[in-house]
């Protein structure tokens, strides 16, 4: 027994060893590529005061340290200088463990597992310790699945036991933030269920459409890899099958889906980019019937342009937005697979540049001149892809069967937001610590989970000797809605200690550009008494000699090809970053040293005031001040009466061949979503640098099309450019869809018996069928809400009804802005309308919500949309003010 124990042991031993000289990677070639990669990263932070790769002097074998020198070699400055490499080897060590714990880790291509489960990165979002916390949860209940598809439908119930949608701001939290918080947009989602995903060891990759090309908004969803394909799914919204999602129908509209990758992959998807990151694949054909669009880019002679820089632009939001950006070949030519939509080619060399609007139905390459329009205005009518029926791909039982398991996530959810700091609660500290109670009420409840960091902040400035609680919210106050949901004490405390010393300033500039943490889109840290040491450390004690060594920090713009800010922290550790996140650094050292400073709100250039006027910062010492003039915008059409910037156009500035939409108008507390109104923004002349312009205007109809056009004009310096803007009507023709019984009823909300839907004496009004909870819904009742006033002045009936009554208990109206008075909430007992709008007008899919029509008492349809649109809030007000 001895000898046969002693024998086990020696063979334990040489298994553990042959383990530790496996390869990570077992392509050599591949190998040298990430080997050079990881060295030219190295020598980017040669020069940081801290040593960057010390992990790389812990013990590992063979097969972590390849694995963790892909990590390094791929992931932007933030992850090695604010996370850390020990971060990123737990990682590492957990992604092997997982791979020979699951029952499907050996069957896994080495290659999708190191693309799509090993990076702990999915996109943009703050990094953290998730993937453990989430397997801890997970483990068992995916270890009871059969197949790894049953297992990835199990994680995404789980999500939404623990997060459902809600728009936010652009900057994507931590998926433990989105955990404590109980929400996030669909890119918070999406990274949220992406970390479940790879911390139990299934393949997963972020899809995202840059543009819808039927509505205004984007979108991002999840894909795994099961049974040797790619399948897709709908973050923190569980169905019963793989490949069905809320957005099946309106992906099928979309011209262009992609997936992002990290690191350099050579998968046998089609390739649009390839960068120090990641690289991004072409993913349309998996949704939708697509075709190769072909451009041939040329000057005025005719002769091709090689190298130009080819633009596949979608109309979203007020602007032709590049979706794909493509470089032509010797020929001058380039191509990309899309859906069958209408786009704008825009195509430069750097210098010149032109445009051509692609027809879906256009067969030939596409010809773009390089002619630079000096002036003048051009039309287009943008088409997007039809819209196509599809059947439901579930059937009753398993779709009854999800619903159920739907709502007891639901109550799950809502059991934990339960435990969040009641309302009295905040009453009684608000009363002790001598601060109005509704304010404070505000700054917790906007914190959801993390409202012990909140308080334990206050209750530590109410301690101290040299501070106040008015202090302490006074700071508070700066933050927006993310920040109180993730932010730290010791933050908090060091952003006051480090504005506190200015007090004496006061005001608004106090508040807003010297005590106020936040300069951009950046994850907060505690970033004052590091600044203060590196100012003190070089002797910096004013604005020049601070341009003059932030001047000197090293660019190196290729390696955040993400666009995620490093913080000022790991700009110090690193002293090389890319140009936004040294833009945000001189902001934070300015703060520091008491200076007032900001990021210009229309241009984002980094400004500070010296007592009189914000002076612009320019790093370069060859750099030269900008002569600038003012833009004055005038509506001269009727089509709408006072236009919205990001809805209904846009100024962009042209430079270098490329066009820039200027941020004139956006509204900060969502990542996307219509802006300012023109009247507010053209109220007087805005000054703008001089240089060319474009603006562009855009009117959709109620399919989807777009009235477009586009604008060329100068400011000159010192000079007023007057531009009229004239929108085209988009005029729609009264035709009815179909007729249904006009005696429709339902229950109201806090009713029992039943009503009839409420007719106008004329004209039309608008049914819904809405679902709690879902994002199409929300969109839905977002528009609503922002149109609250336009509605209720036409006063005229509204119905939205949900499926049944425990829908209508689920839905929460504190979770949106108010809604018109004149809009009826209610539902659909034993879903009689449902039925009878199905039956009636012939519907399929009837499981695609919201539908909405617009009809009169006749019951004659007039308009009728199904699914995700957004818009549909305006839609709705011009069929009301259309007469028959």
């Amino acid at each position: 027994m001895k000898k046969f124990l002693a024998g086990l042991s020696v063979a334990v031993l040489v298994l553990a060893a042959c383990r530790q000289e496996t390869h990570f990677i077992s392509d050599a070639a591949y190998r040298e590529m990430v080997e050079r990669d990881f060295a030219v990263k190295r020598e980017l932070l040669s020069g940081a005061p801290e040593d960057l790769f010390t992990v790389f002097g812990a013990s590992m074998n063979r097969e972590e340290k390849e694995a963790l020198q892909f990590l390094f070699a791929y992931s932007p400055f933030i992850d090695l200088t604010e996370y850390g490499g020990e971060l990123l080897l737990e990682d590492v060590r957990h992604a092997l463990k997982v791979r020979e714990e699951m029952p499907w880790g050996q069957h896994i291509p080495e290659e999708i597992f190191r693309h799509f489960v090993l990076p702990v990165r999915g996109h943009n979002e703050t990094l953290d310790t998730s993937r453990r916390v989430f397997y801890k949860e997970l483990r068992e209940r995916v270890l009871r699945c059969a197949t790894m598809e049953e297992a990835a439908l199990e994680v995404n119930h789980w999500c939404h036991e623990k997060a459902i949608y809600r728009p936010t701001d652009a900057r994507t939290c931590a998926p433990l933030t989105m955990l404590r918080t109980g929400y996030g947009r669909c890119g918070e989602e999406s990274v949220f269920a992406l970390a479940a995903l790879r911390s139990v060891g299934i393949p997963a990759r972020q899809v995202y459409t840059p543009r819808w090309a039927h509505c205004d908004d984007n979108h991002a969803w999840i894909e795994v890899w099961t049974d040797g394909a790619w399948k897709y799914l709908g973050a923190c919204e569980p169905e019963p099958r793989l490949n069905i999602a809320w957005f099946t129908a309106p992906v099928r509209r979309g011209v262009y889906m992609e997936a992002r990758v990290f690191g350099n992959y050579s998968g046998s998807e089609e390739v649009t980019a390839v960068n120090p990151n990641q690289t991004l694949v072409n993913v349309t054909g998996l949704y939708t019937d697509v075709k190769k669009a072909n451009v041939r880019v040329t000057d005025r002679d005719g002769k091709p342009v090689p190298g130009a820089t080819v633009e596949y632009r979608v109309y979203n939001y007020g602007e032709y937005y590049p979706a794909v950006v493509l470089k032509a070949d010797e020929n001058g030519e380039s191509s990309l697979t899309v859906g069958w939509g209408d786009l704008l080619v825009w195509a430069g060399d750097g210098e010149r540049f032109g445009f051509r609007e692609l027809e879906a139905a256009a067969t030939d390459p596409l010809v773009v001149v390089l002619d630079s329009p000096e002036a003048g205005a051009f039309d287009c009518h943008i088409v997007p892809p039809a819209e196509k029926e599809y059947e439901a791909q579930s059937g009753e039982e398993e779709r009854a069967e999800n619903d159920r398991r739907f709502m007891y996530e639901d109550s799950l959810r809502n059991a934990y937001i339960a435990t969040f700091l009641p309302e009295d609660a905040v009453a009684g500290k608000a009363a002790v610590w001598g601060v109005e109670k509704a304010p404070l009420w505000e700054r917790i409840r906007s914190s959801r989970g993390n409202y012990g960091e909140i308080v334990a902040f206050l209750e530590q400035v109410a301690a101290s000797e040299k501070y106040t609680v008015p202090d302490g919210m006074e700071l508070l106050g700066c933050l927006t809605e993310k920040d109180l949901q993730d932010i730290r004490s010791e933050v908090l405390t060091d952003h006051l200690e480090g504005g506190y010393v200015f007090r004496e300033k006061g005001g608004t500039l106090y508040r807003d550009y010297i005590l106020n943490p936040r300069v951009g889109n950046e994850l907060i840290v505690a970033y004052r008494a590091p600044v203060r040491r590196f100012l003190t450390e070089n002797g910096i004690d004013s604005p020049a000699k601070l341009t003059a060594a932030v001047g000197r920090i090293g660019l190196a713009d290729e390696v955040n090809t993400i666009n995620v800010v490093t913080p000022p922290t790991g700009v110090l550790r690193s002293l090389s970053t890319d140009t936004r996140s040294r833009e945000v650094f001189f902001v934070a050292a300015c703060r520091t040293m008491g200076v007032p400073a900001r990021l210009h709100p229309v241009d984002g250039k980094p400004e500070y005031y010296d007592g009189e006027r914000w002076q612009t910062v320019r790093f370069s010492k060859d750099a030269q001040a900008v002569p600038k003039g003012e833009l004055a915008i005038k509506n001269k059409g009727t089509a709408v009466k006072d236009p919205v910037y990001y809805t209904h156009f846009t100024v962009s500035r042209i430079e270098n061949g490329r066009s820039r939409v200027l941020d004139l108008g956006r509204n900060a507390a969502v990542d996307m979503g219509g802006g300012l109104a023109w009247s507010g923004i053209f109220r007087k002349p805005v000054e703008l640098e001089a240089g060319k312009y474009l603006l562009t205007t855009g009117n959709r109809k109620s399919d989807g099309s777009v009235l477009s056009g586009l604008a060329f004009f100068d400011v000159r310096e010192g000079e007023q450019t007057v531009v009229e803007m004239d929108l085209r009507d988009a005029y729609e023709e009264l035709k009815v869809l179909g007729r249904v019984n006009g005696e429709i009823s339902f229950v109201p909300e806090g009713g029992e018996e039943e009503r009839l839907v409420a007719f106008p004496a004329g004209g039309y009004t608008a049914l819904a069928l809405i679902g709690v909870n879902q994002e199409p819904t929300n969109h839905l009742i977002r528009d609503m809400s922002a149109l609250k006033e336009d509605f209720e002045n036409r006063n005229i009936p509204l119905t939205f009804l949900f499926a049944g009554a425990e829908q209508l208990r689920q839905f929460n109206r504190k979770d949106f802005r108010p809604l018109p008075a004149t809009l009826q909430l209610g539902y659909d007992r034993d879903g009689r309308v449902a039925r009878m709008l199905e039956q009636e007008l012939a519907l399929k899919g009837m499981e695609n919500l919201p539908l909405l029509l617009v009809l009169n008492r006749k019951g004659e349809v007039v308009f009728l949309s199904r699914g995700y649109r957004i818009g549909l809030g305006t839609q709705i007000l011009r069929f009301m003010d259309l007469k028959k």
